[in-house]
């Protein structure tokens, strides 16, 4: 079974949804912690109907698993386009999070492996808080491979097409 991550950055809507019917996504949830961007495309509305006219479903659990945290006092250290780690290790102990990442692991084991794909707007997995919530799915589902796909063919770091997180 793999879990696919992609983030947007500043691809167009097009190339994005491309990406995710190339690889037979069946569903994209999005753990941006709040469904917007400064690309108007990217925001919510637009991007699931969007997805959803491919035939791929949208789910929205930012709420639970967003990398802005509900803390003030750590909410005071996050920075967008940051990754701080020590947000990271305070989402990850939350209730909400664990909740999200259940619910998250419901949604790619039902049915025998739905092809899922978690979404967010950093495009380098090493740079968001999408990373620590795929390890916490691969974590909960035995043999769990988790795919890299890169919206922008362009940047720096990127493998191929694919690029696997260990």
């Amino acid at each position: 079974m793999i879990l696919y991550t992609a983030g947007h950055s500043t691809a167009e809507l097009s190339d994005f949804v491309d990406l995710m019917t190339s690889h037979a996504i069946e569903l994209v949830v999005d753990v941006r912690s709040k469904p917007r961007s400064r690309l108007p495309h990217f925001d919510q509305v637009p991007l699931e109907a969007a997805i959803e006219a491919a035939g791929i479903r949208y789910r929205f659990l930012g709420e639970r698993l967003g990398g802005m945290p509900q803390d003030q006092a750590m909410r005071d250290r996050w920075r967008q386009g940051h990754l701080d780690p020590i947000i990271v290790g305070h989402l990850r102990a939350t209730e909400e999070w664990q909740d999200g990442i259940a619910e998250l692991v419901r949604l790619i084991t039902r049915g025998g492996g739905t092809s899922v794909c978690i979404m967010c707007s950093e495009a380098n997995p090493d740079e968001c808080h999408r990373k620590a919530v795929a390890l916490d799915a691969a974590e909960a589902i035995d043999g769990l491979e988790i795919v890299h796909l890169a919206v922008n063919k362009s940047v720096p770091w990127e493998v191929g097409v694919q690029e696997v997180m260990m």
